[in-house]
């Protein structure tokens, strides 16, 4: 799967702006990326709706799993 160049810049750009509306998250992810990352570790997501509906889930993490996040935290997206 490709990206075109255009639509590459544009997310790119809306990425710029939820690091910038959320400036805690990237540290997170990096506190997390240290020493988190591990076949095994548990990870959980919970949404909560501005209507008060709530989603929640969890995985557990593989070694494949593991090698694909740690890609995508060392290129700092």
């Amino acid at each position: 799967m490709g990206f075109h160049p255009f639509q590459l810049m544009q997310f790119q750009e809306m990425l710029e702006t939820f690091r910038q509306n959320h400036p805690k998250f990237p540290l997170f992810l990096q506190a997390v990326g240290k020493d988190g990352i591990k076949e095994g570790t548990i990870v959980e997501l919970t949404v909560k709706t501005p209507d008060e509906k709530n989603y929640c889930t969890n995985l557990r993490l593989t070694s494949s799993d593991v090698e694909l996040l740690q890609n995508l935290l060392h290129r700092k997206l």
